[in-house]
């Protein structure tokens, strides 16, 4: 079975290399050093098609071209994906919870000197991700293909649009289509939604094998 692929972005060097020795048997590192531009760093993100990210909280300690920090590159990725597994390693934990969405992802530094627990937390995450699309999307299909055979009632026809809005926001929440354009959609041009949902179903496999 194939590694699961995280990126692991911080400005230090050494601390990157420290994180690939930790999860060497457990994944695949794509190393991202920040850049001066927050979407610019946040596009070699996606661009790296990683599975997780886990980011520095201070990401211009060691680079003062830097103006953000972990907490706002993991918001803009949750902006971009919501639900998405996201995490934040540090060594100012008290400073990363306080200017932090939330405090479940935040953990410090000293838990890689500590055994495995950190990433047996970040490999759950992702599995729990990847399954939950896996069974919108089973859904999705399931309604469809009822949606053959029988008009669909009101209630289907309500969770058929809810669970495709939640795969659109997993998979690029900054360009779902509103609830209200898909009201009057046919169940043949919802069929068409679920290519961003294959390719994700492809990938999924991949991992797999």
């Amino acid at each position: 079975m194939a590694k699961f692929n995280i990126a692991y972005i911080d400005e230090s060097g050494a601390d990157t290399r420290r994180f690939q020795r930790f999860a060497f048997s457990y994944f695949d590192v794509s190393p991202i050093a920040p850049k001066p531009v927050l979407k610019d760093t946040i596009k070699e993100v996606m661009d790296s098609n990683c599975d997780a990210v886990i980011a520095d909280f201070d990401l211009a300690e060691q680079d003062p071209t830097i103006h953000y920090d972990g907490t706002d590159l993991v918001r803009a990725v949750l902006k971009k994906r919501e639900g998405f597994p996201v995490f934040i390693l540090t060594s100012f934990e008290d400073d990363a919870i306080s200017k932090g969405d939330d405090v479940n992802i935040v953990y410090e530094k000293k838990e890689l000197e500590h055994g495995n627990k950190f990433l047996d937390r970040v490999k759950a995450q992702i599995e729990k991700y990847k399954h939950q699309l896996e069974v919108d999307e089973n859904r999705i299909i399931e309604l469809l293909q009822e949606s053959q055979k029988r008009p669909l009632d009101a209630f289907e026809k309500e969770e058929l649009n809810d669970l495709d809005s939640k795969i659109e926001k997993a998979l690029d929440k900054e360009s779902q289509v509103p609830a209200i354009l898909k009201d009057d959609k046919q169940a043949g041009e919802l069929v068409d939604l679920l290519k961003a949902v294959d390719k994700l179903a492809e990938k999924l496999n991949k991992k797999d094998e």
